[in-house]
């Protein structure tokens, strides 16, 4: 393939390498081509601050817009949002400039495009919403990336909060007045168009606002498989990698368990599968502190940005971004003979032995004394099955006992299945040694061989 030549540069505008030479090309003001290795900065033409590494796109809803906290809320005077902290790091802002890289990564009340203020965003209607809260996963993502691969990171802003697959739909690019102005995608892909479709990759974390739905939850898997592959082929790059967040947790009220188990499976099998060629991965959410009842916090924000990088870093460098997220890789039903209460006879005890894959990052981490969560058994309406009393780590350190209570025995096995993280709020705590959580999963059809 030939190597793109930018045309256009502009001041601190973060130019893609390509990945056979680690150069970029741009043509200067005399019409010779110019080649720049990774780095910078460089001046070109009038443009300086010019650097040369990988832009990766932010899309989705308001976990990627950024909704964190600063610091303390309820503090007096609110604190400001801190600067850029790397001058490698450099932001093309929701007001298609680039500028250097800072918290927050999106001001979509700066937008130049219509569908930012004719979709409701309480950053976009508060014009003092960003004075306490905005901290997205953008700034620890490339801060993660760069630790892993020291190369320039360019990050761009296309994030809107509150927003469906229905509204991000690359359909509505065939079915609505200027496009590229009026819709989600059509924004997406203009702001991309502005720097020449050169980009490393997409970070995508949303899906909450299809949990709500069980029309929209039941469509999200099709969804989000055109969603990439759209985008690869607008972007004329069919492997293109996409890494994204499982959804995490919501409290409320409502009872809509299967809207969020269904999105979570939907964003869990995607990766699973690899869909669509390699370069496909997803990161849990799940174990991470929250900031308000759909929120993450800063530092759950900041974990989400290392896992990404870990998942885009080896998208690149191992050519498959599925390797680095832990997920469900089979479980066996296994009973073994054991002291029971007198010294004179045994008792069979009934277990569930839960291995994982993906699990290049490390082990799990010990839980010492306090107990390994999130783990269930339901029914096929969604009931629990309250059949397990333990759960723990094996000293492989890669995979989970469970163990049954008697109970199990009259349980029929067609009509149980096992869940990591069922419903809008579980409690959830298996993570790597390397600070990579486990995707939640379910259902898992469990057979009971008594």
């Amino acid at each position: 393939m030939v190597q793109h030549v930018y045309t256009q540069v502009t001041s601190y505008q973060v130019l893609q390498r390509d990945f056979s030479t680690n150069t970029a090309l741009v043509k200067q003001a005399n019409g010779e081509v110019r080649s720049l290795p990774i780095g910078g900065p460089y001046t070109i033409n009038n443009a300086s601050n010019v650097l040369v590494g990988d832009v990766w796109v932010m899309s989705g809803q308001s976990n990627m817009r950024g909704n964190a906290f600063y610091s303390d809320p309820w503090a007096d005077p609110p604190t400001t949002y801190p600067e850029y902290v790397d001058g490698m790091v450099h932001l093309f802002q929701s007001n298609e400039s680039w500028t250097l890289g800072h918290e927050p990564t999106h001001r979509i009340d700066q937008s130049v495009r219509q569908v930012d203020y004719d979709l409701p965003d309480p950053s976009v209607s508060n014009k003092n919403y960003y004075k306490r809260r905005g901290v997205s996963c953008g700034m620890a993502f490339a801060k993660a990336y760069r630790e892993r691969i020291d190369v320039p990171v360019g990050l761009m802003a296309t994030a809107h909060g509150g927003t469906n697959m229905a509204q991000w739909s690359p359909q509505l690019l065939e079915t609505t007045d200027n496009p590229y102005n009026n819709t989600l995608y059509g924004a997406m892909l203009g702001r991309i168009g502005k720097i020449e479709n050169q980009v490393a990759g997409i970070l995508w974390y949303q899906g909450e606002s299809d949990a709500e739905s069980s029309a929209l939850s039941a469509e999200y898997q099709q969804n989000l498989q055109n969603f990439i592959s759209t985008t690869r082929t607008k972007l004329n790059s069919t492997r293109l990698p996409f890494v994204y967040v499982q959804i995490s947790r919501t409290v409320s009220e409502d009872n809509n368990d299967s809207g969020w188990n269904e999105v979570r499976e939907a964003q869990r099998l995607l990766n699973d599968k690899r869909w669509d060629t390699e370069r496909v991965g997803a990161v849990s959410s799940i174990d991470l502190e929250m900031d308000d009842y759909i929120h993450l916090s800063a530092e759950g924000q900041k974990a989400v940005g290392h896992r990404l990088a870990v998942t885009a870093t080896n998208s690149l460098l191992k050519n498959k971004a599925g390797t680095s997220s832990p997920t469900f890789g089979n479980v066996t039903f296994e009973q073994k003979a054991v002291a029971a209460n007198t010294t004179s006879s045994y008792a069979i005890q009934s277990t569930l032995l839960v291995r994982f894959k993906n699990m290049d990052e490390g082990e799990w981490k010990s839980q010492d004394d306090d107990k390994v969560l999130g783990f269930t058994l339901h029914d096929s309406n969604g009931e629990l099955v309250n059949v397990i009393y333990n759960a723990e780590i094996q000293q492989d350190k890669k995979s989970v006992r469970l163990f049954l209570t008697r109970d199990a025995k009259s349980l029929d096995s067609k009509n149980v299945f096992l869940y990591y993280g069922y419903g809008m709020d579980p409690i959830c705590n298996m993570v790597t040694k390397s600070e990579m959580g486990l995707l939640t999963f379910g259902p898992v059809p469990i057979e009971l061989n008594y």
